[in-house]
């Protein structure tokens, strides 16, 4: 009903579900914009003068604006309530009004301060990427692949327009899977090194992390696989940015100590730092070295 399955034991529990989600349709106006499931349940998000409503037989009723910041809202409830033991429990499906089916989201945008955005792709005859950001979707083709690559820098430049941003690049790609990684690089060539790191999370062992060129969009981009087969991508114009942005990451997620513990090629920062000094300097500013 309204893109979500719904199953109960007995025909008058039935009837009475489906009278409930029969009352929100019509409260609302609308069909739900999103489904957020827990195990085998799942229940409707709609949006309402602007903003997204949820309600958890039982709970409160969740409001925020962007279906990010919703999410998080609702799967720290149900952490901390005992249901779910991480927010990756909890899932977020797009509804799409053409044929009323529930999608997964292809990826996410990683933005420092922000709520990670989810990306759906439209079923239209030319198929989009939308990234939803205050009721504002930002579209772009997804082009066999092509449009991951494109949709971080038009968020990008619109956040930076907003002032809620300074660089384009600090938005990043998450949680893309093995198949869409496959479209997605063969856009892109191998870069001439690498990243490496000594992985604290595993007894130090060492990892690498490919670089790639995207030369149609004239960035470097380093992609690390994590060990369920999601593809994180970070986008810069030199190695010395993107070695930053990596290593903010794998710090953050517990891998590294500090972000200076990635390395290139297995050279230390420092050395370098003198590489790039040798070479004429970074076309960015001093952080990203």
């Amino acid at each position: 009903m309204a893109g979500a399955a719904l199953e109960r034991r007995s025909l008058a529990k039935l009837a009475a579900t489906i009278d409930h989600y029969l009352g929100a349709l019509v409260h609302y106006a609308a069909l739900p914009e999103y489904v957020f499931q827990l195990g085998e349940r799942a229940w409707p998000i709609y949006r309402h003068e602007g903003q997204l409503l949820a309600r958890f037989p039982g709970s409160r009723h969740f409001v925020a604006e962007t279906i990010g910041d919703l999410r998080n809202e609702l799967a720290d409830h149900f952490k901390e309530a005992g249901v779910i033991g991480y927010r990756k429990e909890m899932s977020v499906y797009n509804l799409a009004r053409r044929d009323l089916q529930l999608y997964a989201p292809v990826c996410t945008l990683r933005v420092p301060g922000l709520a990670e955005t989810p990306v759906f792709r439209d079923k239209e005859a030319i198929v989009h990427l939308v990234a939803p950001l205050n009721g504002r979707p930002v579209i772009t083709e997804l082009a066999d692949g092509a449009g991951v690559l494109e949709l971080p820098a038009l968020v990008g430049g619109y956040l930076v327009a907003q002032g809620r941003l300074r660089d384009a690049d600090d938005v990043g790609v998450r949680k893309l899977s093995a198949a869409g990684w496959a479209a997605v690089v063969r856009h892109l060539h191998p870069y001439t090194c690498r990243f490496t790191y000594s992985d604290r999370s595993r007894d130090g062992e060492r990892r690498e992390i490919a670089i790639y060129v995207d030369e149609a969009r004239g960035k470097l981009i380093a992609a690390r696989t994590n060990r369920m087969g999601r593809v994180s991508l970070h986008f810069a114009a030199d190695v010395p940015h993107l070695q930053f942005k990596v290593g903010e990451e794998l710090t953050e997620i517990g891998k590294i100590s500090v972000p200076t513990y990635v390395t290139v090629n297995g050279i230390e920062e420092t050395a370098h730092a003198e590489y790039v000094t040798a070479r004429g300097g970074s076309t960015l500013a001093a952080l990203g070295v």
